[in-house]
């Protein structure tokens, strides 16, 4: 399959250099206003031949084809982020219907899932979630931190009953997806989560009491949701 989608990349190069040379001599006379989408346009067809999830790659295709017809303007500039929006909502929507892949609840003490790397001293569990659920338990076991990130599917942190360390950071980073994070009452959260087109509900202590351990939860949302309780 790579071999196959190195000679579709190829040949689309040679066919724009080839067409864009005789352009330039008057041999053909054609409008080339939006070259410059072939270079997202090309990479990407490649990239669905290549990836194991192709929603991605499709999206970004589709994204290089929005962008062409703007700059050669057949569909104007200003509506072009409602046209992008749908087609992510219905690549998305296919993919969750007929592509998506099952995924039961794991708890982090299993091997590998989810990674660990040392930040600032603290061990950080980095989770990368696309186009399927996944769900973590900590329950019973020391919490430090994390990394998530999560496009265009649901990733549920479940810290209830967790050791949680005193000022542990979650940072995320969510677009067109959801995210949930459960946390015990005696457990206040700072929410400093800045959102696009994305809503974030916090139905969680938020006062500082003595005793009292601290999450910091931080990141971005855009065209998704993040709840916090």
């Amino acid at each position: 399959m790579k071999r196959t989608s190195k000679i579709i990349g190829g040949i689309a190069l040679l066919a724009f250099g080839v067409v864009w040379a005789l352009e330039l001599l008057d041999v053909i006379n054609i409008s080339l206003d939006g070259w410059w989408t072939l270079f997202i346009i090309v990479p990407c067809f490649v990239n669905i031949f290549n990836d194991k999830h192709k929603a991605g790659s499709i999206i970004c295709f589709g994204i290089g084809i929005l962008l062409l017809l703007a700059a050669r303007s057949i569909i104007p500039w200003d509506d072009i982020w409602k046209y992008m929006i749908c087609l992510a909502a219905v690549v998305w929507g296919l993919s969750l219907l007929f592509f998506s892949h099952k995924n039961k609840a794991c708890h982090c003490d299993m091997d590998g899932e989810p990674k660990a790397i040392v930040m600032d001293g603290s061990k950080t569990h980095r989770i990368d979630v696309s186009f399927s659920k996944q769900e973590y338990s900590y329950a019973g076991q020391r919490f430090e931190g994390a990394e998530v990130h999560n496009s265009f599917g649901f990733t549920s942190l479940d810290l209830r009953n967790a050791d949680i360390t005193d000022g542990a950071v979650i940072s995320l980073d969510c677009s067109f997806g959801g995210i949930e994070i459960r946390v015990d009452k005696d457990i206040r959260v700072n929410n400093d989560i800045v959102t696009a087109f994305a809503g974030v509900e916090c139905n969680c202590n938020t006062q500082q009491t003595d005793g009292t351990k601290t999450l910091h939860v931080k990141g971005h949302c855009s065209f998704g949701g993040i709840e916090i309780r």
